[in-house]
């Protein structure tokens, strides 16, 4: 993607920035990092909330290459992907592929120490083709060899992304996003070593917190949808989660896997996966799945599934740990794909099963059982009549087969199991709390024993469109 380009697109997207706690200004850094994606700055390509993007625009021509110079931060997760001009990632490395520089150690390895103060690395990258066998190490590349059409490398630039997954508790209520150590410094490296320049230092320019994702996740219609005629456009009823695959994929699922066209709709999805992978800026460790939430067949819509574990690293925890997985979270998005909110693992609250109960609705139909300090968790539906929810799974470990990362399209049920979030319709709140009393209510709710064949509980009405329909 050429500069102007990224420009253009922060320009069209500064709109969209939204609020979060306020945020100590980062202090001098790079150039080279244009602008950061994340709900108090730029909020598109469906980012999450635990989660900042830094993009960086890089040169590098013929006999060069890129340097990232770095510390480990006190977080979850940290890689750099690079992007080809459709948005789709290329190629990528992960923090624990990180080989720390001498006398250094790696904190996001299985039992580090986090709290090692020596934590230095250097990540190179290189405009070439990414090599089919051995790679160098710490090295990431602008082309694949098994899809030449993923490739920023004609144009001698790069476009990369820098994530960083929450930073731990003692830095982030201070303020500091970055985990403690600032951004990687950029430098531009003759391969044979006659010439290092440095990309020179900014001041921190962070966008003003213009507070519309706020606006937007507290705004939607009220109840009201008893005599409304639907379309059953938007959702299917129950929702169906699909695996993401590519950008038109996406695309194609919102506009046609609904109960109006119902299987209809397999034929285009299935036309659509032939295209290249990827797209919307996606992180290569995660895997995603979307379902979307339709007014069209009640207020409330309730998930319920098991939760995969995660390291706990937030609390400034000492040792790096293992998971299932090093990251999950639900969020709920706008179609024009800003995030409204999320709930990730460590703050959704789970139940001696190690399951969580999810309810979509406006902030004006959002049922009390769900409220502050219940045991049910809650997202806002938005202003719009169909919302897409998507589910990140990242890193899984390897015996953990029920991760999105082993879907494909059309078996997502039968590979995640208790972990594939069932969904159910409530006309109204009224409805859903007084289900959720009789299984416990705000403070003390239980799951009620399902049918294993059908998974639905108990109580639950069969939601149907409303009349008219």
């Amino acid at each position: 993607m050429r500069s102007r380009g990224l420009l253009g697109v922060l320009a069209v997207l500064v709109a969209t920035a939204a609020p979060v706690a306020h945020a100590q200004p980062l202090d001098t850094h790079s150039c080279g990092w244009l602008f950061r994606l994340s709900g108090d700055q730029v909020n598109a390509a469906f980012p999450d909330s635990a989660a900042k993007y830094w993009v960086a625009q890089m040169p590098i021509p013929p006999g060069y290459h890129v340097d990232l110079v770095g510390s480990y931060p006190h977080a979850r997760y940290i890689s750099f992907i690079t992007y080809d001009p459709g948005s789709r990632a290329i190629d990528g490395i992960a923090d624990v592929e990180i080989a720390p520089q001498p006398g250094s150690s790696n904190p996001f390895v299985l039992k580090a120490d986090r709290t090692d103060p020596a934590r230095s690395y250097v990540v190179h990258v290189r405009n070439e083709v990414a090599p089919a066998g051995a790679r160098a190490q710490n090295t990431i590349y602008t082309e694949r060899p098994e899809q030449p059409t993923k490739t920023s490398r004609p144009t001698d630039t790069t476009l990369l992304v820098y994530r960083l997954y929450e930073a731990d508790h003692a830095y982030a209520s201070l303020g500091d996003i970055t985990g403690g150590v600032g951004l990687p410094e950029i430098k531009l490296i003759a391969d044979d070593g006659s010439d290092v320049r440095d990309v020179p230092d900014c001041d921190d320019h962070s966008l003003p917190d213009l507070g519309i994702t706020q606006q937007l996740a507290g705004n939607g219609p009220g109840a009201g949808n008893d005599n409304l005629p639907s379309t059953k456009l938007g959702s299917r009823n129950p929702p169906i989660w699909l695996r993401y695959t590519n950008a038109v994929n996406g695309v194609a699922n919102g506009v046609v896997n609904n109960e109006r066209t119902g299987d209809a709709a397999k034929p285009v999805l299935d036309a659509t996966n032939t295209i290249p992978s990827g797209g919307f800026y996606e992180n290569i460790h995660n895997a995603y799945m979307t379902a979307f939430d339709s007014s069209a067949f009640g207020d409330v819509l309730v998930f319920r599934a098991k939760a995969p574990t995660t390291p706990d690293t937030f609390d400034d925890t000492k040792k790096m740990q293992t998971g299932d997985l090093r990251y999950w979270s639900i969020c709920s998005n706008m179609s024009t794909t800003q995030y409204l909110a999320c709930i990730k693992d460590d703050d959704t609250p789970l139940d001696h099963s190690h399951s969580f109960t999810l309810v979509v609705s406006t902030p004006s139909t959002r049922p009390a059982a769900s409220g502050p300090g219940c045991d049910i968790a809650w997202l806002p539906k938005g202003p719009l009549p169909t919302t897409p929810i998507i589910l990140r799974n990242m890193l899984p470990a390897p015996d953990f087969a029920q991760a999105i990362q082993h879907a494909t399209q059309g078996n997502e049920i039968a590979t995640l199991g208790p972990y594939y979030p069932r969904g159910f319709y409530f006309r109204h709140a009224a409805d859903f709390d007084t289900w959720a009393s009789a299984n416990g209510g705000c403070h003390g709710f239980s799951w009620p024993a399902v049918d294993p064949k059908t998974y639905r509980p108990p109580g639950i009405p069969v939601v149907d469109p409303p009349p008219g329909s």
